[in-house]
């Protein structure tokens, strides 16, 4: 493999893995965020109060994206599986 075709590939992946992780990390940011201004509001010291909100919007937003995230991992991986058997052959 040459290294431009690497840095692409490299590239692509990094692209890819932003995209579809991005979303559920801004969604539970925002809850975050929401969540600090309540607590600083309310005075409210505890610091595990945050934590089931944030890990139920994560699952709730992996739930919803799933079939986006898996059409965009079909579209990434069968160009690159596609490429490497053309290279075998």
């Amino acid at each position: 493999m040459e290294t431009a075709a690497a840095i692409e590939l490299a590239r692509q992946t990094l692209f890819t893995a932003l995209a579809m992780a991005g979303p559920i990390l801004g969604c539970v940011l925002l809850v975050a965020f929401c969540l600090a201004i309540l607590q600083t509001v309310l005075n409210l010291q505890e610091q595990t109060i945050t934590v089931v909100p944030k890990i139920i919007t994560a699952i709730l937003v992996a739930i919803l994206l799933a079939p986006w995230v898996l059409r965009s991992l079909i579209d990434f991986t069968v160009p690159l599986l596609r490429d490497l058997m053309a290279q075998r052959m």
